[in-house]
């Protein structure tokens, strides 16, 4: 006969001989700077949990359920009773109290708990067998992946999460490292709850070691594996302990205890929910209902995430992007501009041949007009030993009216690839779509745990594709590439000129084949042993120095027996080493109207700036010592800077 549940309680395991000590680091995937608190790390990877997991339906355009997702906070004023919180808690104290269990500042047993809940609906739960404890190969059971694997997915490759570590944010935002999940499966009807704290390995005050993962269910016997709680009268009181709107709907409600009070409120989540999730809001995909402590509902859907993402400041500079976002709901293929296509069997790089002569022209104007374009770039995508596929990627941007200089906003599936490394523009508002599927799994696959990167050198992609590092470096660059070509400078270069230059040289434009030829010509003819042959004259010493400084570049005096430069001309621009730098120079790059230039105290009145605009600076040099500083540039990006020596026009 077999035994009887234990009642529900928290559970750990003693570390065995020959067991591993471990102190998980999970968390740690979601400290980077592109995450900026606890509130943003749940959110994008609570919400991108759940739109992967929506029920299919015929009744969307994207065959999918609608997903609304529900966060509370309670705050102090609707936290818990001890006396409330004690049933769900019981077994964990001494566990949560024990040395070295890895928590900072542990909450008292007599503390109000304050808790947060995270409640989904319109999608599957957490289907599969929960007694499995072990993987199955092809067998796809989220049950064991939510509460019993790390670092393993069953989700395919049109899923947005990769990693298996998503859920890892709901301990790490809690002070006590600990959740709860109640779900209400549609592939059995049931409901099942359990719960997990994620710790460091500890002793307790008997002397006995355990491992870093506690369980709240229910277990068999000497079995080692804990159940979830299935009895209706326990999951009950849960509900209603902690405020659940579940009823019969399936889905997942997940309970936060002694949430990050800090770091987590109504603003963050509502940030957090605008920046991360602005797309499938627009395109109603999505819903958001945040309560606070004072009970009240904010709704965020697409007929009001613009006015409530304008009245946040912190998400209020990227309204120009929700405008396009909004704007490319509404427009036909006939009003976007589609690109030829690139090589198919080469890395995909940025050329005029990409653009029909029409196409360029058209997209001029427009430009110059100020108007909302929209630019699709088709691109191969090719996996190792297999055949290409072609793929495309949409590029939205207009003019913002703004001095800012910043990234396009990047969007793979929904959600928003936050910290793409690509190049800056300036003044312009800029989105990057991509949602064709071999594009955004080949991308998928590029990004780090966080979601916020596409890395060349991730366990996913860096084995898996071609030409890795072209490809990511093709979208990241695609705005800024797409202006410099239907803007190019008309620039030409002045050989005739004294120039100082530091980052790579540019090669000699009498570097040609002909004069290759007549060189190795004259390598081929004998040396001249003669003793008469001149030395070559050094080097004229110049009255300036170029010099890179952080964020920027210096110019000061040169070799004290130079003579003194009347004016400089200072030319900047990021290096490209496959043309020159001047020319692939755009005014969404920088303004140097609008930098920091900045002459030290000590050298005050040693120089005047004449003019600063675009790529140039003209100084006019007033004394032998001199030195002006130009500072704000993009530190991730190598300069290229020319000076001219020139002549005073009052003195011609």
């Amino acid at each position: 006969m077999p035994q009887a549940h234990s009642l529900p309680a928290w559970h750990y395991k003693q570390l065995q001989e020959g067991d591993t000590v471990r102190d998980p680091i999970q968390g740690e995937f979601f400290a980077t700077e592109s995450i900026e608190n606890s509130a943003d790390a749940l959110i994008r990877e609570g919400i991108q949990n759940s739109l992967d997991a929506r029920r299919k339906t015929s009744n969307t355009p994207w065959g999918r359920e609608v997903l609304k997702v529900r966060v509370t906070v309670s705050g102090d004023q609707k936290a818990i009773l001890p006396d409330d919180a004690i049933q769900f808690l019981s077994g964990n104290w001494e566990h949560l109290e024990a040395n070295g269990n890895g928590l900072h500042i542990s909450p008292d047993r007599d503390q109000h708990c304050t808790f947060l809940t995270f409640e989904d609906f319109g999608t599957t739960g957490l289907n599969g067998d929960p007694s499995q404890w072990r993987k199955v190969s092809g067998s796809e059971n989220r049950f064991f992946n939510f509460f019993r694997a790390e670092g393993h997915s069953d989700k395919s490759e049109s899923d947005r999460g990769r990693w298996g570590v998503g859920k890892t944010v709901f301990p790490r935002a809690s002070r006590i490292s600990s959740f709860w999940a109640l779900t209400k499966r549609e592939s059995d009807g049931a409901k099942l709850l359990m719960g997990r704290t994620i710790l460091k390995s500890h002793d307790l005050e008997d002397g006995s070691t355990h491992v870093p993962d506690g369980y709240f269910g229910v277990r068999e016997g000497d079995s080692h594996i804990v159940m979830p709680v299935t009895d209706e009268v326990t999951l009950k009181q849960f509900s209603d302990t902690f405020g659940l709107q579940r009823n019969n709907e399936p889905g997942v409600s997940i309970v936060v205890p002694f949430y990050d009070e800090e770091e987590i409120t109504v603003e963050t989540i509502v940030h957090a929910v605008i920046v991360g999730y602005f797309f499938p809001i627009l395109s109603g995909e999505l819903i958001v209902e945040i309560i606070g402590p004072d009970n009240e509902l904010m709704t965020l859907d697409q007929s009001n995430l613009a006015e409530i993402a304008n009245e946040f400041d912190h998400s209020r500079s990227l309204m120009p992007v929700i405008q396009l976002s909004a704007w490319s709901k509404t427009i036909g293929d006939s009003e976007r501009f589609t690109l030829n296509r690139p090589p198919e069997n080469r890395a995909p790089r940025w050329n005029p041949d990409l653009f029909p002569e029409d196409v360029v022209e058209s997209l001029r104007k427009k430009f110059k007009a100020g108007e909302q374009l929209a630019v699709r770039v088709p691109m191969p995508v090719r996996k190792k030993k297999q055949d290409s596929e072609w793929s495309f990627f949409d590029v939205y941007f207009s003019n913002d009216g703004s001095d800012k200089r910043g990234r396009p906003i990047f969007v793979r599936d929904g959600i928003t690839i936050s910290d793409v490394r690509g190049r800056t523009t300036h003044g312009i508002a800029s989105l990057v779509l991509v949602v064709d599927g071999p594009l955004a799994t080949m991308l998928g696959d590029s990004e780090n745990p966080a979601h916020t990167q596409w890395q060349k050198d991730c366990s996913h992609y860096r084995h898996k594709y071609e030409t890795g590092v072209a490809n990511i470096e093709f979208v990241a660059n695609s705005v800024a590439e797409i202006i410099r070509l239907i803007s190019e400078s008309d620039f030409e270069e002045d050989p005739t000129v004294l120039i100082d230059l530091f980052s790579l040289p540019m090669p000699k434009k009498e570097d040609s084949v002909k004069s290759r030829k007549k060189k190795q010509k004259d390598q081929d003819e004998p040396e001249s042993t003669s003793e008469d042959d001149p030395d070559p004259p050094p080097p004229k010493p110049k009255g300036f120095r170029v010099a890179k400084s952080k964020g920027g570049f210096s110019v000061t005096s040169g070799d004290p027996e130079a003579s003194q430069p009347d004016q400089l001309l200072i030319e900047v621009a990021y290096d490209d080493r496959t043309r020159n730098p001047l020319k692939s120079w755009y005014r969404t790059d920088f303004d140097l109207q609008k930098m920091k230039i900045d002459i030290p105290p000590e050298h005050k009145g040693s120089t005047e700036v004449v003019s600063a605009s675009g790529n140039q600076l003209l100084i006019k040099v007033l004394n032998p010592s001199f030195k002006i500083n130009v500072l704000g540039f993009d530190e991730r990006r190598n300069l290229f800077v020319r000076a001219l020596e020139k002549e005073s026009a009052d003195d011609n």
